[in-house]
């Protein structure tokens, strides 16, 4: 018994360590950006560090700063910091904020993981600092709340400028305005509105020499016909966010009606931004985070409905697998190489 004990309380240590090793290998061999981040390391690390705020107009100074420092290792070493520093603070905000350590660990794996610390590893970091921010912001530290979210968008992805949001978020009067807003902008999209012409007429009057400004106008700029503001799963995650929110929303965390706020602001943007992909995808994926943190309250619901642990169980297995499968596989988020000689 005393050795089942040791074993459950090693198992946090475990997953980290195993998901720290996975990270690194994906981001630096194996997952749809790997070639172009060693193309960064290698680019960044070979120029001097006077260069770094010319630099900086193009990529974040912790990266540049890192590839810097790491001049002349090998570059997997550089991939396995980040992947340190983003699981790590993801698991340790995951234990502070989550109901159910393990379940919001699975969603986690199942979406995130591959498709943050596996693909998109600057924005993945970016995103566990500022949802760190968010958690001191939901216990009042607001100060400290600010400079994390800061921290977030100027050093490691400027993307998270927009996460500034979240200090209207605490609020669950927002909660149903948010939960208003996407099928009004689906409506408003039916009937030929489209935000991202009103974007588009703004950023080609913004420098581009500005930091950040430069990816921002060119994801703007492409269109898409087949971006549209909604999907069947989107759709899906709507209603079922939508029933969980009501169902417990006066047992909620303050930290939780932040998170659910990010999920409903996620499927916004969606809408904001349809006809151009790359924003609509990567604005959107930085806010839906939040679902990790209020994913028990989703089995909890599904455990009530079922009122048996083992179908619950079994229809959040087949959702889990089908949303690895699609998001991550069938996406092709990982590109298995020719020869396994990139190993050695």
């Amino acid at each position: 018994m005393l050795r089942i004990k040791e074993y459950i309380s090693l198992m946090p240590i475990l997953i980290f360590v195993f998901l720290v090793f996975l990270a690194t290998v994906l981001s630096a061999y194996l997952s749809l950006d790997s070639l172009a981040y060693q193309e960064i390391f290698k680019k960044y690390s070979a120029t001097g560090w006077s260069k770094i705020w010319l630099e900086i107009r193009d990529y974040e100074f912790f990266f540049l700063a890192l590839a810097k420092v790491f001049n002349g290792w090998p570059s997997i070493i550089w991939f396995a910091v980040i992947a340190l520093c983003s699981v790590s603070l993801k698991l340790k905000l995951i234990h502070k904020g989550s109901r159910d350590f393990y379940l919001s660990v699975l969603l986690y794996v199942a979406y995130f993981f591959v498709l943050q610390d596996g693909t998109g590893i600057r924005v993945s970091l970016a995103i566990a600092i500022a949802f760190f921010g968010a958690f001191f912001f939901s216990k009042g530290r607001s100060f400290l709340a600010l400079f994390m979210i800061a921290s977030a968008a100027f050093l490691f992805h400027y993307s998270l400028a927009l996460f500034i949001l979240i200090f209207a978020f605490r609020d669950k009067k927002i909660t149903y305005c948010l939960i208003l807003t996407w099928p009004c902008l689906i409506l408003l999209w039916w009937l030929g509105f489209s935000g991202i012409s009103v974007i588009k007429m703004l950023v080609v009057h913004i420098d581009s020499d500005w930091i950040g400004f430069n990816q921002l106008r060119s994801y703007a700029l492409v269109y898409n016909e087949t971006s549209a503001p909604y999907s069947v799963q989107f759709v899906f995650l709507y209603i079922a966010s939508v029933i969980v929110f009501f169902r417990f929303k006066d047992d909620l965390t303050s930290f939780e009606v932040i998170c659910f706020n990010c999920v409903f602001v996620s499927l916004v943007f969606l809408a904001v931004f349809a006809g151009a992909e790359s924003l609509q995808n990567r604005v959107s994926e930085i806010f839906r985070f939040g679902l990790v943190f209020v994913f028990p309250l989703y089995y909890r619901f599904c455990l009530e409905v079922t009122k048996k642990p083992v179908i619950a169980n079994v229809l959040i297995g087949i959702g889990l697998a089908g949303y690895f499968y699609y998001y991550v596989l069938h996406a092709g988020l990982i590109m298995w190489p020719d020869s396994w000689d990139v190993f050695l």
